[in-house]
């Protein structure tokens, strides 16, 4: 199914802020500087915007600032910290149109522990209110933290590893809210956590696949890297990789879109690493590592390394910052294998903003938006909702050139599972009557085809 369309992703995460007074915007495609933010902080950051990429706010797990970048109402000292590695990431309550859940991490898996905010978008006018502050949810907990958004099931899942312990704790975020009562799986190795001062395992970056099915964790006194698989229907982590090579202040670790590379920064190298894991074995995974460039240019004063944490993007290229300089790199085709994949030192200049380690935490998903552009005759179509139960609208621009479209579905199989011919001169309401999944729709006009992915709940 070859064709010249531009499908955009979620524009959720479509805005970052980070480092000191750093950030970028997606919404025009490649990556733009903006120098508007209120924030200076150490580590990663969280972003979040609404569908259609206008910022909502943003934090450093310390303070929230508004899309005013004004702090927002009750949006001081919420629990977290600002050296937390995975400071923290802002998960949106499912099926709703207004709150959201800030979890933080306390610096060093100190004390503090995780814990969760509450942020009501309905309140103060629509710049937000900070509703909930500060609630403990587990202690003693890592500096690890990741989220997932399943969109057939129109949940969310925080992922996170227990300090002192063996034990990933998974809690899901429903229609209802947070379930407080976690999925616990008791596999792979122990992480240190704590006391305050001491960087120690709790140290290094957790993610998560596009797709939901691999978590990787990185620890960064001993240099460990694992890879485990993730089940995103129950929650529960098995299947531990442990490469025997270690890499001693591992910090940050990012997979490939297409789940077959894993990139890992050390604090304290310049080399960026690269592991082909389509294998899963952990010989051949460990074989496999190839460096793919290095990064120039970063110094932070006092401190013994600069290389910083990695994050896939809303373009799913992968980005890593660079502490003290006015560049983050990039990976421009993290899916290919070596220096195919287009590593940039200087990719992504940042004007008068400096990245610090961190970057701006997003929630994975393999979600994609309603909307899709064909590049060669520029005419666009909608399909809403997206994700859906079944019953979809369709609208056509005014200009379209094609009065009559072939509407054909495929299930995940390429069987046919709904085909019907549609007017383009109105909107359209069709019930697909399609069961829960993943689908691809294909528009079919005299001369072309638009495809897009739509997901059925």
């Amino acid at each position: 199914m070859c064709c010249s369309v531009r499908v955009l992703g979620q524009k959720e995460s479509n805005i970052w802020y980070f480092g000191n007074y750093s950030g970028i915007d997606f919404n025009t495609g490649a990556p733009q500087p903006i120098f508007n933010g209120a924030m200076a902080t150490y580590d990663n950051t969280s972003t979040v915007c609404d569908s259609l990429g206008n910022l909502l706010f943003y934090t450093n797990g310390v303070t929230v600032w508004n899309s005013g970048h004004a702090i927002m109402n009750n949006g001081q000292n919420i629990g977290g910290s600002t050296t937390g590695g995975q400071s923290a990431i802002i998960i949106k309550q499912p099926s709703s149109n207004s709150l959201y859940y800030i979890f933080t991490s306390d610096a060093f898996g100190a004390s503090g522990g995780l814990k969760y905010s509450v942020v009501d978008m309905n309140s103060a006018a629509g710049l937000g209110s900070v509703t909930q502050i500060g609630v403990v949810l587990q202690n003693p907990s890592t500096e690890k933290l990741a989220g997932y958004y399943f969109c057939s099931e129109r949940y969310a899942w925080l992922i996170t590893h227990k300090g002192n312990s063996n034990e990933f704790y998974c809690y899901k975020i429903g229609a209802n809210g947070l379930n407080t009562v976690p999925v616990v799986s008791a596999v792979g190795t122990y992480h240190l956590a704590g006391p305050w001062g001491v960087v120690n395992n709790s140290a290094g970056q957790m993610s998560i696949s596009k797709d939901g099915s691999k978590i990787s964790t990185v620890k960064f006194s001993n240099g460990e890297i694992e890879i485990f698989d993730f089940n995103k229907n129950t929650g529960v982590v098995s299947n531990p990789i442990l490469l025997s090579s270690t890499y001693p202040f591992a910090w940050g670790v990012e997979f490939s879109p297409d789940a077959s590379k894993l990139y890992v920064s050390i604090y304290n190298s310049t080399m960026i690493k690269q592991f082909d894991i389509s294998s899963g074995n952990p010989n051949i995974i460990n074989n496999s590592m190839i460096g793919i460039g290095n990064i120039t240019g970063a110094f932070c004063s006092g401190l013994a390394g600069s290389t910083g944490y990695c994050q896939r993007g809303p373009d799913d290229k992968i980005y890593i910052a660079k502490c003290g300089s006015n560049y983050i790199s990039v990976i421009n085709s993290p899916n290919s294998a070596g220096a195919l994949c287009g590593f940039v030192d200087n990719g992504v200049f940042l004007g008068s903003g400096v990245s610090t380690f961190g970057l701006s935490r997003s929630v994975a998903s393999e979600c994609l938006t309603s909307y899709i552009q064909n590049n060669e005759s520029d005419e666009s179509f909608s399909v809403y909702p997206n994700p859906g139960n079944g019953s979809f609208t369709f609208s056509f621009p005014v200009k379209s050139s094609e009065k009559i479209y072939q509407l054909i579905i495929y299930n995940s199989l390429g069987k046919i599972v709904f085909s019907k011919q549609i007017d383009s001169s109105q909107i359209k309401s069709i019930n697909t009557a399609l069961l829960s999944g993943y689908y691809t729709l294909e528009l079919k006009g005299n001369n072309k085809s638009i495809y897009k992915k739509i997901v059925v709940y």
